[in-house]
């Protein structure tokens, strides 16, 4: 069974097998104020920095894992987002250097690196989890620009990265993950990944306040 072929795509399974963590990961208070523009800035830039240090993790365990991991070769340099929280956090007059993690930040740090130990191939299903956020946060960046009077590319590099060539990026990201040599047992892996991200954020939310 481990040498089996996936019948089904791992992208059409990472999204329907992670429906259920999706959903309550949006579902918390402090997204749907986001969604909202309800933040103060404070509130939004402590967010940002709480990002910042999980793709930080998840940057260096995809760097890790590459070698052992064929399918991490789809994650381009373009989904590196650190550089571009740590823009924003300069906007809000934030040294990034200088931001420190959160005790459910800390859990999801430690559990990206128990993942990417375990089973390397996981990795693309945390990173399933972020670089799909950025679907959703297309629509998040209106109502934040709205709620703090931004104009678009002013602290909202993070939530807008492709501008209008998301949805190019996100089917690019699909096809070349599909495109991959999957087992049964890699795809089990990738949506444990994905599930673990979407608990891990959603738990971060709910420590700063949703």
């Amino acid at each position: 069974m481990t040498m089996q072929a996936v019948a089904v795509g791992v992208m059409a399974r990472l999204k329907a097998e992670t429906a259920e963590h999706h959903a309550r990961a949006e579902g918390k208070a402090l997204q749907q104020k986001l969604v909202r523009g309800l933040l103060t800035r404070g509130e939004y830039a402590a967010w940002l920095g709480q990002m910042l240090l999980v793709h930080r993790a998840l940057e260096a365990a995809v760097e890790r894992s590459r070698p052992r991991a064929e399918v991490l070769k789809v994650i381009t340099d373009e989904q590196t987002h650190s550089r571009r929280l740590m823009e924003d956090l300069a906007f809000y007059g934030v040294d990034a250097h200088g931001v420190r993690a959160n005790r459910a930040t800390v859990r999801l740090m430690a559990r990206i690196d128990a993942i990417a130990a375990e089973n390397p191939v996981a990795v693309l299903g945390l990173h399933y989890v972020l670089e799909g956020s950025m679907n959703g946060n297309t629509y998040i960046a209106m109502g934040v620009r709205k709620g703090l009077g931004l104009s678009p590319g002013q602290g909202d590099r993070y939530l807008d990265p492709y501008g209008p060539q998301q949805r190019a990026k996100w089917a690019e990201f699909r096809s070349g993950v599909d495109s991959c040599a999957w087992t049964v047992t890699d795809s089990d892996a990738a949506v444990e990944g994905a599930k673990a991200m979407f608990e891990g954020v959603g738990e971060v939310c709910e420590e700063l306040g949703g």
